[in-house]
């Protein structure tokens, strides 16, 4: 009998050491657990904006005022969210790839407000205007990142008026979330502090002297009454 018991003792004991999980403590799994819930979440409504978002680079510089060393030069980088309003962002990029922003001046700059672009000069295109369509609008944020990534915040980017007929793109120098009410299309863009560095640095005239005009004009006449006024030299999409 004592052989049976022994025997018994050794089964449950195998039993228990094949079958049996090891100790988890409570804390650990619920940690691992919501670190779980939370990346999935995470990785949910982020990958589908990063997976289609496009780069565009755009050259700045300041051609009429080259002893002023704080003068706006360098690259700016212009991240834009097709993930979440591919109406508008392939709008500009059709733009971009068109060459319609090459030699643009920034003949729109307020301290605190916008940096605006997107008229052409009669050096560049003399003297026809491109039209571009009006495109639909696209649908409003559904997420908290979303409406993050598409308020008129600082170094957010859009349509002036709201709309791509124009074929001008401005980008918020500060917060104006009073241009969130407007009508029209929603900011598709944004550029990182570094680029706004570079935006912060152009000079800004006061509105209303005959801007406009002059860079209709072309290149002489901006050197004439605005030798101050930055150019965006070029864009590209970058595909490196």
């Amino acid at each position: 009998m004592q052989w049976m018991g022994w025997t018994i003792s050794t089964v449950v004991f195998w039993f228990l050491l094949i079958f049996a999980q090891p100790p988890f403590p409570d804390d650990a799994r619920r940690v691992s657990e919501t670190s779980s819930t939370r990346s999935s979440s995470m990785h949910k409504e982020t990958l589908p904006i990063e997976v289609d978002d496009v780069l565009v680079k755009c050259e700045v510089d300041t051609p009429f005022d080259i002893q002023n060393t704080a003068s706006a030069r360098g690259i700016l980088d212009i991240t834009v969210h097709r993930g979440i309003a591919p109406l508008a962002s392939d709008a500009f990029l059709d733009m971009v790839a068109a060459n319609h922003f090459d030699h643009n001046y920034t003949f729109r700059a307020v301290e605190g407000f916008v940096v605006q672009w997107g008229i052409e000069t009669d050096t560049n295109n003399k003297g026809k205007r491109i039209k571009f369509a009006n495109v639909d609008i696209d649908p409003p944020p559904n997420s908290q990142l979303e409406t993050a990534l598409r308020s008129n915040v600082r170094g957010s980017l859009n349509f002036a008026g709201g709309s791509s007929a124009s074929g001008q793109v401005y980008v918020n120098r500060g917060t104006n979330s009073h241009l969130d009410k407007e009508p029209g299309s929603l900011p598709f863009a944004t550029l990182d502090e570094n680029s706004m560095s570079i935006i912060d640095s152009i000079y800004s005239y006061k509105e209303g002297l005959g801007e406009v005009a002059a860079v209709k004009k072309g290149d002489t006449e901006v050197k004439r009454l605005f030798p101050r006024m930055s150019l965006i030299e070029r864009c590209w999409i970058d595909k490196s």
